[in-house]
């Protein structure tokens, strides 16, 4: 699953296509977000910045590792020694790295890559080797949380839970960037349950939005121990149905207003109309958790290789999964092969969602 010589060339002729129609000599690649999708090296030493612990300068006619003394060495033998980057460095107290660039590109146009209009969109369309690891990314987040919905106990607090995920995550080889976990009557009153003390009685949400080959895959999983409700039960199939109306409209072609529009439809259709308000309804997913967030007013068309996670919400219940695009159609890659699912019609075509795990 390691990015290859092809895979880097393929992503350079990319943004040097987007430099010839801007007419810019050379761009300047530091977020960490960007440097994942390009070199597919772990481009931080803190994980939680935007910026990179290196740049990569692309011109027209080469590519370049920017580095300071520090970190220089080990990219070179660890991170990026199959892409064989011809190297500038600089001391780490001396953080200008302007005089590096015009030693290579003299009196030239470079900007970084926010000055480059629509670099962010190179990311959203998957090349093979992507998707393969993008199938490996959602198995994994799938596993860590749905084996954590088998092993969670009443009486356990949402924050010991919450570590239990991440316990779970940390084997997949998975960073947890977002860990929800609401129980009861929580789940009734906040979208965004982040973990606290109060303890499990009979209801639980989890969700991950974790990150494994710089990839973001996105779940969540509703228990229960014992019957749950009929409103709970009223509920959750609800938000199944308008999950299913999202995903079944995300198709090559269409715009991602209409796969919005479908699912804002299927809200008011199960008798929820006006609960699409209280949360986002997710959007395009990648090397961010959201590369952008689906909205009414997108105008974007969906392509085959775009990998999207929904996640539509009702007060007491929510779905969630990550989901590949495909000429056939949606393929859900953050599913395992125990967890309990309902088949749920939308129009002539259905889809199989995640129910309650009942324990």
């Amino acid at each position: 699953m390691a990015w290859s010589v092809e895979e880097f060339s393929e992503k350079l002729a990319k943004i040097r296509h987007l430099m010839q129609q801007q007419n810019v000599d050379g761009v300047l690649v530091g977020q960490q977000v960007n440097l994942f999708w390009l070199t597919g090296a772990r481009p931080y030493v803190n994980m939680f910045g935007d910026k990179g612990c290196f740049d990569i300068l692309v011109t027209h006619e080469n590519a370049y590792l920017v580095s300071n003394n520090i970190e220089l060495a080990r990219l070179q033998q660890e991170e990026l020694q199959q892409l064989n980057l011809e190297s500038l460095q600089y001391n780490w107290w001396d953080g200008d790295i302007s005089r590096l660039v015009e030693q290579v590109k003299p009196a030239a146009v470079i900007v970084t890559e926010a000055g480059l209009a629509g670099f962010s969109s190179l990311r959203y369309t998957l090349c093979t080797p992507e998707v393969e690891r993008y199938r490996d990314t959602s198995l994994s987040v799938a596993k860590a949380v749905e084996q954590a919905a088998l092993q969670i106990e009443i009486g356990q607090s949402e924050q010991e839970i919450a570590n239990l995920i991440r316990q779970n995550c940390n084997r997949y080889g998975v960073s947890a960037f977002v860990t929800l976990v609401g129980t009861d009557e929580r789940i009734f009153k906040y979208r965004h349950p982040l973990p606290t003390e109060k303890k499990l009685e009979r209801y639980a949400l989890l969700a991950v939005s974790g990150r494994k080959h710089g990839l973001y895959a996105s779940i969540t999983r509703m228990v229960h121990f014992g019957q749950p409700s009929l409103e709970i039960i009223q509920k959750h199939q609800a938000v199944q149905a308008v999950d299913a109306a999202f995903i079944l409209s995300t198709q090559v072609g269409a715009s991602v207003a209409q796969a919005f529009q479908a699912g804002i439809t299927a809200y008011a259709a199960n008798g929820y109309a006006e609960q699409w308000q209280y949360h986002h309804q997710g959007g395009l997913a990648g090397y961010q958790s959201r590369e952008f967030r689906g909205t009414a007013n997108c105008p974007e068309i969906i392509q085959a290789q775009q990998v999207f996670a929904w996640n539509p919400t009702i007060a007491g219940a929510k779905s969630e999964d990550t989901i590949l695009i495909t000429e056939q159609g949606p393929e859900i890659l953050t599913k395992s092969s125990f967890y309990p699912s309902r088949i749920v019609e939308f129009g002539d075509k259905s889809i199989a969602r995640a129910d309650i795990l009942i324990r």
